[in-house]
């Protein structure tokens, strides 16, 4: 009874990372798609599939209290194709098939007290494991974007020094860097190809990261450009302070080792001395007993 209990869990979050799955398939129009919101004079009607679950899941009235589960900047942080109302729709879905299917696993099984226990932190798991997914997308797309971008900063600037101008630079490199970031500068560019100006495309891709050095990068970019000053310049002073503050965060954190380092010494290499020095004599006190 109790793998049916997880066994229903389990099988409403395979659909639920399902359709996040379905709509995160590496689709060059798609992508253009969602990070233009939703431009479809520019993209072609997307597979049968994945239109027939995209009509359903914009159909499925979803309770108003989902929305207070999830904010919806989470899931552009999150780099998920998909709408807040089709994300809040899988979720409602995989809810909906999980407890249908252990509320059958408890009528037509045992009603223990520790399996009942275990079916409602279950159901707590599926209420909480996509928003979960959510906080940890965003968190690996800021990892990605901060390894990424001083190594970006250095390339552009030595590009345009080169003698290209800021976009054809961006062009140029695009296909060299790696990452979340690679995706956010094709963005930018296919924006800019559709008529946004250079402003507004820049501050779109900072919408869909929460990356203060992004942001900061891409403000001083904006005032070169209204201040008429050196793009070179002001690309280098950016890069030495992303290394500047990647290094001091690097210091604070080895200064941190030593604390963290004690729950590990008291909990795991404390008692194995204590065992080994403490063994002989209780031996010997119990052999002579």
């Amino acid at each position: 009874m109790m793998i049916l209990y997880v066994v229903s869990i389990v099988f409403g979050l395979i659909i639920f990372l399902s359709l996040i799955t379905l709509f995160s398939i590496d689709d060059h129009k798609a992508k253009i798609r969602f990070k233009l919101n939703n431009f479809q004079e520019e993209s072609p009607t997307p597979p049968e599939l994945k239109g027939r679950f995209l009509a359903f899941l914009d159909e499925i009235n979803v309770p108003n209290q989902m929305s207070r589960l999830v904010d919806e900047q989470d899931i552009v942080w999150s780099g998920i194709r998909m709408t807040y109302h089709q994300f809040l729709s899988g979720w409602w879905l995989s809810i909906q098939t999980v407890i249908l299917l252990v509320l059958l696993a408890i009528i037509f099984g045992d009603r223990e007290p520790v399996r009942i226990i275990v079916f409602l932190t279950l159901v707590l798991l599926i209420f909480l494991a996509p928003n979960l997914y959510l906080k940890r997308q965003i968190r690996v797309r800021i990892r990605s974007v901060e390894k990424s971008l001083p190594d970006f900063l250095d390339i552009l600037t030595l590009v345009i020094e080169a003698g290209l101008g800021f976009i054809p630079a961006l062009k140029k490199i695009s296909g060299s860097i790696t990452g979340v970031l690679r995706g956010e500068i094709e963005g930018v560019l296919m924006r800019m190809d559709l008529g946004f100006s250079r402003q507004e495309a820049l501050r779109e891709m900072t919408n869909r990261i929460p990356y203060s050095n992004l942001h900061q990068f891409v403000e001083a970019i904006i005032l070169s450009e209204r201040l008429g000053t050196s793009l070179v310049k002001t690309l280098r002073v950016q890069a030495k302070m992303l290394r500047t503050r990647r290094r001091q965060r690097a210091e604070a954190k080895a200064q941190t080792a030593p604390i963290r380092i004690i729950p590990a010494l008291v909990f795991f290499f404390l008692p194995s001395l204590l065992l080994i020095y403490l063994a002989p004599p209780i031996l010997n006190l119990l052999l002579r007993r």
